[in-house]
C-alpha cells in the first residue's frame, strides 16, 4: 500500500505545481483508483487538445459524459459544463470547442446573479475564467442502479482540528443536505475516526443509518442492490486513505484536508463514484508529548511550594489555608515569601532559588504578567516537578508573543536539555483538589463551598472549566470526587493526559469530563484513552460546550454540513465507549447515578415500573421506548400472586389487577408499596426498577416530624429505611422517583444520602435509567 501512497503524492504534487491546493475530477479518480476504489473509465483531453478515436474505444458505452474541467467552475452543471453526448471523437470534439465559447460566458453571469464560486466577492472576468479551463474529462455514462430516492451514498472524510480524519457515509446525492436535517439523529450518517474505526465495528457502524436499509437489505419485496460486504470494503479502503493522509501519519507529507466522493452509485453489485473533491494541505501536526508520568507527583505530592501568599487573606492564603485544612502536613510546604521566617506554621524562604529542595508540587498564585520569571526560576534552578498555574489573562500579548507560548517555549527547551522541568496544569485555572493527595488549590473558602467526609470516592472530575467543577462540586454533595482537575487553558497538560495517567488507577472508577475545546490532535489522544479505560469496564462520562460547527461555511463540499464539529465529538466518543451528556441535567445525573449504582448488575433490559400513582405509571410507560430503550418486563405468576397477597389486607387487590407497571394507589402504606416494590426488584425477569412514589399520600411516613402532623420520615418502617434497606439488598439497578415539592426535599436527601439515585420528575427518573442500562449493556456485549 505504501506504493500507492507515493503514486498518490505525485498527483498531488503535480496539482501544486499547477498553484493548487485541491484535486480536479479526474485527479480525484487517479487517487481514488490508486487506494483501490474503482473508478468510471475516463479520459482527460487538455485545453487545446483534441480527443482521438482511439482515446474513447475504452469507454465502452453508448454514450460519455463531458465535463468542463476549471478550478474555477464549481457547479458545472448549473453553466451547461456538463453534457451526454455520443462517444465519437468529431461530437466530442465539437462539444469540447462548444463549451470553450459558451461556458465562461455563462459563469461570468451566473456569478454577476451572486450563485457564482466568488459571488462573495469580486466577480471574476471573461479572460480569468476562460485561462482557468484546464480541459475537458471526457467519462463512461455509468448505467447504475436506481431505487429512487435515497438511493445514492455520500462518502467523505474531514481533517478535524481535535480527531484528525474523519470517515462519514450516508445519503448522497443531490438531497444530502435535505435528507441529513428531516432523518433523526443516528439514520443520517454515519461518522467515526479513520484512527479509531476497527474493521470488524464497520457493519455495525453502517446499519443504522437510512442509506443501508435501503440498499444493503431487502426493501419492499426487491433484493438488496449491494451487500453489505461491498460497503464495508469501499469505507475500509477509504479509511486507509484518510490514515495515510492524517496529519499524524508519516507515510506522506500530505494532508487530506477534506476529501469526498458524492455520489457512489450501484452498478451490478459495486460502488461506482461519479464525482469527487479533494482539498490537500502539508500541515503535518506537531503534537509535543508531555511527561504524563509526572502527573503522579502532581496530584499526590509529598512536598508542595507556593508563591503568593499574602500575610493578609488572598487568593494564595486561602489556596493555602484549603491545603492545610485537607490534612497536607505544614512541615512539607514551602512559601516564597521575603522578609517572613514562617506563616501557617510553614517555611517562608526569599525567592525560588531559595528553596531548599525540589517539591513534588508549586502553586504558582501570582499575575499573569508575573508567572514567566517565577516559571524561568523554576526550571533554571531545578525545583519543581509540577505546577498548579493558577492566574487568568495568559494569553495576552507580551512582546509580541503571548506568556503561555513564552512559557510553553521554557517547557520545551528545559525538557530538550534534561533538567527537572515541571509539568503544567492551567493557566486560568481553579486549581486542583485531590483527596490521596491531601490537598485543595481552589480558592473557594471552606465556608463557601462545604465538603462531606464521605467515606467513598471513586470519581475523577475533569473540567476546563473551573467554575463547572466546582458548581457540580457544590449542587451534588453526595458525590465526592478524588480527583477535581480544573484544566483552564491547557497550556501544557491536557485533558488526554489525566485519562492516560488516570487510567491506570484502580482505584478510580468513574471518569466525569467537561470540555469546551481540545488542543490540537489531543481530541485523538483522548478517545484513545477513553478506549482502553472502557475496556476496563469502567465508565467515562463527557458534556461537551462550545457546540457551534465552526468551519462549515468555509468547505465546499457537503461533508462538514452533515457532520458538524459536535456530531464528529459525539459520534467518536461514544464509539470509544464513552456516555456523552447531551445536557447538564444528564450530566449531573448521570455524575450522580453512575457513582451511587457502582458495581450493579446490569443483566438486561427488563425494567419493573411502580408508582402509587396512575398517571405516573402511565408516564413511566410513556418513556421507555421500547426497542432501543427498556422493555417492559412480564411478572412471571409466582411474583404476580406474591404481590397480590401484599395488596390484600388492605383491599388494594380489589381496586386494582397486578400486572406491570403496578399502580398500588394512594392506599398504600409504606410497608405495602416497598414490599411490592421488593417483589418486583426479586423476579427473574425483572433488571431494573423505577420506584415512583407520590409522597402526598396520608398513608406513609414521608415528612420530617414538624407541627400538624405525626410522621416521621427518618423512623423505623419507614418508606425511607424500608427502601434504604432494599436497594441495600439487591445488586440490581433501581432508581427511585418523588414527584412532589420542596416539603419532600428532606425525604429525597434522606435516600440520596444512603446512595440512592433520587429524581423528580417520573420522565427524568426513566430517562436516566433507560440510557444507564443501553450503556451498560452495550458495554457488557463488547
Amino acid at each position: 500500500m505504501k506504493t500507492n501512497w507515493k503514486r498518490i503524492d505525485r498527483t498531488l504534487e503535480a496539482a501544486e505545481r499547477d498553484g493548487r491546493n485541491f484535486l480536479l475530477e479526474h485527479e480525484v479518480y487517479e487517487v481514488l483508483e490508486k487506494a483501490g476504489i474503482p473508478a468510471p473509465s475516463h479520459v482527460f483531453v487538455p485545453a487545446g487538445q483534441a480527443v482521438g478515436r482511439k482515446d474513447l474505444i475504452g469507454l465502452g458505452t453508448d454514450q460519455v459524459v463531458l465535463k468542463i474541467v476549471s478550478p474555477l467552475i464549481i457547479h458545472k452543471s448549473d453553466v451547461g459544463g456538463v453534457v451526454f453526448i455520443k462517444p465519437d471523437a468529431a461530437s466530442v470534439n465539437k462539444a469540447c470547442a462548444s463549451m470553450l465559447r459558451t461556458v465562461p460566458l455563462r459563469y461570468v453571469e451566473w456569478e454577476k446573479r451572486g450563485r457564482g464560486h466568488g459571488g462573495a466577492g469580486q466577480p471574476s472576468s471573461l479572460k480569468a475564467v476562460r485561462e482557468s479551463i484546464r480541459g475537458f474529462l471526457v467519462a463512461e455514462k455509468v448505467a447504475f442502479d436506481n431505487a429512487g430516492f435515497g438511493s445514492e451514498i455520500l462518502l467523505g472524510l474531514r481533517n478535524s482540528r481535535d480527531f484528525g480524519p474523519v470517515l462519514t457515509m450516508g445519503n448522497g446525492g443531490l438531497d444530502v443536505e435535505y435528507m441529513s436535517e428531516r432523518l433523526r439523529e443516528g439514520r443520517a450518517v454515519a461518522i467515526a475516526s479513520a484512527h479509531l474505526l476497527a474493521g470488524g465495528k464497520v457493519q455495525g457502524l453502517l446499519e443504522p443509518p437510512a442509506f443501508y436499509g435501503k440498499l444493503a437489505a431487502e426493501f419492499r419485496g426487491r433484493k438488496a442492490l449491494v451487500s453489505p460486504k461491498v460497503l464495508v470494503e469501499t469505507l475500509l479502503r477509504f479509511r486507509a486513505l484518510a490514515a495515510a493522509f492524517s496529519p499524524f501519519s508519516a507515510d506522506s507529507p500530505f494532508v487530506f484536508e477534506e476529501a469526498e466522493v458524492n455520489p457512489f452509485v450501484v452498478r451490478r453489485g459495486r460502488l461506482v463514484p461519479l464525482d469527487g473533491v479533494c482539498r490537500f494541505s502539508r500541515d503535518k501536526a506537531s503534537v509535543s508529548a508531555r511527561p504524563v508520568a509526572a502527573i503522579g507527583p502532581l496530584l499526590r505530592p509529598a512536598s508542595i511550594g507556593i508563591i503568593g501568599v499574602s500575610e493578609k487573606m488572598n487568593i494564595g492564603h486561602l489556596i493555602l489555608n484549603n491545603t492545610l485544612q485537607n490534612g497536607f502536613p505544614a512541615e512539607n510546604v514551602i512559601v516564597v515569601k521575603p522578609g517572613l521566617e514562617s506563616i501557617e506554621g510553614c517555611l517562608c524562604v526569599p525567592s525560588v532559588e531559595a528553596m531548599p529542595r525540589t517539591v513534588d508540587l508549586f502553586v504558582l498564585t501570582l499575575a499573569a504578567d508575573q508567572c514567566y520569571d517565577v516559571m524561568k526560576d523554576l526550571v533554571e534552578y531545578e525545583k519543581a516537578r509540577s505546577v498548579i498555574l493558577i492566574a487568568g489573562g495568559m494569553g495576552e500579548k507580551e512582546g509580541g508573543a503571548s506568556i503561555e507560548e513564552k512559557i510553553r517555549e521554557l517547557l520545551r527547551e528545559g525538557r530538550r536539555s534534561a533538567k527537572t522541568t515541571p509539568v503544567v496544569n492551567g493557566g486560568n485555572c481553579l486549581g486542583i483538589v485531590s483527596k490521596p493527595g491531601r490537598y485543595d488549590t481552589t480558592f473557594i473558602p471552606k465556608h463557601k463551598l462545604s465538603r462531606p467526609k464521605s467515606t467513598r470516592s471513586d470519581m475523577a472530575v475533569i473540567s476546563q472549566s473551573g467554575a463547572f467543577m466546582i458548581c457540580r462540586m457544590s449542587k451534588l454533595p453526595e458525590v465526592e470526587p478524588l480527583y477535581a482537575v480544573s484544566l483552564g487553558n491547557q497550556l501544557d497538560l491536557t485533558a488526554s493526559d489525566y485519562l492516560t495517567f488516570l487510567k491506570d488507577d484502580p482505584d478510580v472508577k468513574l471518569f466525569a469530563v467537561y470540555m469546551e475545546g481540545f488542543k490540537p490532535g489531543d481530541g485523538l489522544a483522548f478517545a484513545r484513552a477513553v478506549g482502553e479505560i472502557t475496556a476496563t469496564g469502567r465508565t467515562v462520562l463527557v458534556y461537551k460546550a462550545g457546540r457551534s460547527p465552526e468551519g462549515r461555511a468555509a468547505t465546499s463540499s457537503h461533508t462538514a454540513s452533515v457532520a458538524g464539529d459536535y456530531g464528529v465529538f459525539r459520534a467518536v466518543l461514544e464509539q470509544a465507549g464513552a456516555i456523552v451528556a447531551g445536557d447538564i441535567f444528564e450530566f449531573e445525573s448521570f455524575m450522580k447515578g453512575l457513582s451511587f449504582l457502582e458495581g450493579r448488575k446490569v443483566r438486561g433490559r427488563r425494567v419493573g415500573l411502580i408508582s402509587n400513582a396512575g398517571f405516573e405509571c402511565v408516564v413511566l410507560a410513556d418513556n421507555l421506548k421500547n426497542g432501543t430503550g427498556l422493555e417492559l418486563a412480564p411478572l412471571t405468576p409466582a411474583t404476580r400472586k406474591r404481590i397480590a397477597a401484599v395488596l390484600r389486607p388492605l383491599g388494594i387487590d380489589r381496586l386494582q389487577d397486578v400486572h406491570n407497571p403496578l399502580d398500588v394507589t394512594p392506599v398504600a402504606d409504606d410497608a405495602v408499596f416497598v414490599e411490592c416494590a421488593r417483589a418486583i426488584l426479586e423476579d427473574p425477569d425483572v433488571d431494573c426498577a423505577v420506584v415512583s412514589n407520590v409522597p402526598m399520600t396520608p398513608a406513609q411516613n414521608t415528612l420530617p416530624p414538624g407541627e400538624g402532623h405525626r410522621e416521621d420520615l427518618n423512623r423505623a418502617g419507614s418508606f425511607a429505611s424500608r427502601t434504604i434497606e432494599l436497594f441495600r439488598s439487591t445488586d440490581k439497578p433501581f432508581v427511585v422517583n418523588i414527584d412532589a415539592g420542596e416539603l419532600y426535599t428532606p425525604l429525597a436527601g434522606c435516600l440520596e444520602r444512603a446512595g440512592i439515585p433520587v429524581f423528580r420528575r417520573a420522565d427524568e427518573a426513566v430517562r436516566f435509567l433507560r440510557t444507564y442500562v443501553g450503556h451498560m449493556s452495550r458495554k457488557s456485549d463488547s
